[in-house]
C-alpha cells in the first residue's frame, strides 16, 4: 500500500475518515519526505542547530488568496502573518473535514524567523486534528530518536501535544508511540520546548511525527528537531513491551519489579488493576491465549475482533464495542442483562451499567504517578470517589480487551473513600426495663 494512502493509520486511529487524511491542493507531495537521512537532516539544520538535530525545511510561503483567516476559540490570526502554503512534507489530517487548518505564521515565532500553526475552525469539541509529516525509518533503525519542538498554545479547550509513531510491516500494530496525552497542553501558555523519545526497532519502516489538537484553540510549532540520543535519555513510549521474566522466584524481603506498573513492564492501569501485553491483573486475572482469545481463571473467555470484545466475563455474557481514535474513548454494549456505557475523555470519566453509575471529573491538581490522570469526586475537601487511569489506557488507540476488563473490574458503584465522613446513627434505647433502683440492669424476678 502506498504511503500516501496509509496516512489515516499514521494518526493513531484506523477508523478516521479517509477524506480527512487527504492533503490540500496546496500541500506538497508526500513522495518528498522532509527527513531522508541523518546527513541530509544535518545539512537542513544549519549551523545554529545542535549536532544531530534537524529543523523543518519549509517551502516559501504564499499569500492566502481567500478571505481573512477565521477566528477559533477567541484566537484571531495576526493580519498578513499566516500563509496557506505548508512547510514541505507536512500535512493536516483530521477526524472531520474542515475542522482544523494549518499554515505558516511569521509573527512572534518562538524560535527562528517563523512558525507553523494548527488551529480549530469550528467550535466542535469532539474532533481532533494533526499537523504531521511521515518519513522512512531506514536511517534510524536500532537508534533512539528524539522529536522536540518549541510550542506555545492559546485557549486550548481539550488538549494538545507533540506525537510520534514508529510503524513496521503492519500499520495496525505500531512498534512505538507517544502523543503526550498524559502530559497534555491545555489552556494558554508561552513558548516552551517539549519532546517525545522513541526507540526505532530494526524492523521499522516508517516514522510519523507532528502536533495534535483535540477540541478547540490554537497552537504554534517551531524549532523542530529530530536527533538521535543515547540510552541515558529515557523513552516516553506508551507501548513498551513487557520485560523478560526473572530467572528464578523472588523472595518477600524486597518488592518484585512487577509491582511498579510504569517501569516498562506494565502498559497501563485503571484504578487498582494493571495490564500488559499478555495479562490483565484483577481479582480474576485474564491471560492471552492463541490469536485474539483471552482466558480467565474462573472460566472467563473473551474474543477480540476488530473493535468488538465478546464472550463471558465473571459469568456474565459480554458484548461491547470500543470506539477510540478521538478525544473520547467509549465502550458501549451489554454485560449480562444491563447496558454498558463507559466514556473516558481528558476531563471526565463516566461509567454506567444498568442502574449503577459513576461520574468523576479529572483533577489536574491531585497528586498522581507519572503518566496517570486522576478522576475523582469531591464533596468539599473530602474525596468521595477516585479512579486513576494510567499509561496506554489513556492512548488514542488503547489495547481493547485489557481496557474493557480493567474498567469492568473497577465496579460501577462508588468506591468508598477512607476520608468519607461516617453517617451518624440515631441512639438506640435498651429493650430492658429499668428496675426500681433506676439501673439499666434487668429487674430481678421474685421467687
Amino acid at each position: 500500500m502506498a504511503l500516501r494512502n496509509r496516512i489515516p493509520g499514521l494518526l493513531f486511529v484506523l477508523s478516521a475518515p479517509l477524506a480527512a487524511a487527504q492533503p490540500s491542493p496546496d500541500a506538497p507531495a508526500l513522495a518528498s519526505p522532509p527527513v531522508a537521512a541523518s546527513e541530509a537532516m544535518a545539512r537542513k539544520a544549519g549551523p545554529t542547530s545542535p549536532p544531530g538535530a534537524a529543523s523543518v525545511a519549509a517551502s516559501s510561503p504564499q499569500p492566502r488568496a481567500e478571505a481573512p483567516p477565521a477566528t477559533s476559540g477567541g484566537v484571531p490570526a495576526a493580519p498578513n502573518a499566516s500563509r496557506t502554503k505548508l512547510p514541505q512534507g507536512w500535512y493536516v489530517t483530521e477526524s472531520a473535514p474542515q475542522h482544523y487548518e494549518a499554515g505558516v505564521d511569521e509573527a512572534s515565532p518562538c524560535e527562528g524567523t517563523r512558525s507553523a500553526f494548527l488551529r480549530s475552525r469550528t467550535e466542535a469539541t469532539d474532533s481532533f486534528g494533526t499537523f504531521m509529516q511521515a518519513f522512512g525509518a531506514q536511517d534510524f533503525r536500532g537508534k533512539r530518536l528524539r522529536f522536540s519542538a518549541v510550542v506555545r498554545h492559546q485557549d486550548v479547550k481539550g488538549w494538545a501535544g507533540l506525537w510520534m509513531r514508529v510503524e513496521g510491516a503492519d500499520p495496525r500494530q505500531p512498534l512505538a508511540f507517544d502523543n503526550m496525552q498524559s502530559r497534555a497542553l491545555v489552556g494558554t501558555h508561552g513558548c516552551k520546548r517539549y519532546d517525545v523519545v522513541l526507540d526505532v526497532p530494526q524492523e521499522a519502516t516508517t516514522i510519523m511525527a507532528g502536533l495534535i489538537m483535540s477540541g478547540t484553540g490554537q497552537a504554534w510549532l517551531g524549532g523542530v528537531r529530530f536527533e538521535t540520543v543515547d540510552a541515558s535519555v529515557k523513552t516516553t513510549n506508551l507501548l513498551t513491551p513487557p520485560q523478560p521474566l526473572p530467572s528464578g522466584p523472588q523472595g518477600l524481603e524486597d518488592a518484585p519489579q512487577s509491582l511498579v506498573w510504569n517501569n516498562g513492564e506494565r502498559l497501563g492501569r485503571v484504578g487498582y488493576y494493571w495490564f500488559d501485553a499478555l495479562r490483565v491483573q484483577t481479582e480474576t486475572p485474564l491471560v492471552k491465549g492463541k490469536g485474539q482469545l483471552w482466558q480467565g481463571t474462573v472460566g472467563d473467555e473473551l474474543f477480540e475482533h476488530g473493535i468488538e470484545v465478546n464472550g463471558t466475563y465473571r459469568n456474565y455474557p459480554l458484548s461491547v464495542k470500543v470506539h477510540a481514535g478521538g478525544p473520547t474513548t467509549r465502550i458501549q454494549g451489554t454485560w449480562g442483562t444491563g447496558p454498558v456505557d463507559i466514556r473516558l475523555s481528558p476531563d471526565l470519566l463516566y461509567m454506567r451499567w444498568g442502574v449503577f453509575e459513576r461520574k468523576l471529573a479529572r483533577d489536574r491538581t491531585a497528586h498522581a504517578e507519572q503518566g496517570c490522570n486522576v478522576y475523582r469526586q469531591l464533596e468539599g475537601v473530602h474525596e468521595m470517589d477516585r479512579i486513576d487511569v494510567c499509561g496506554v489506557a489513556l492512548a488514542t488507540r488503547p489495547p481493547l480487551t485489557q481496557l474493557v476488563v480493567s474498567f469492568l473490574a473497577n465496579s460501577f458503584r462508588r468506591d468508598p473513600s477512607p476520608f468519607t465522613t461516617p453517617v451518624p446513627s440515631p441512639p438506640v434505647r435498651s429493650p430492658q426495663p429499668d428496675n426500681s433502683a433506676g439501673s439499666n440492669r434487668p429487674a430481678t424476678r421474685s421467687r
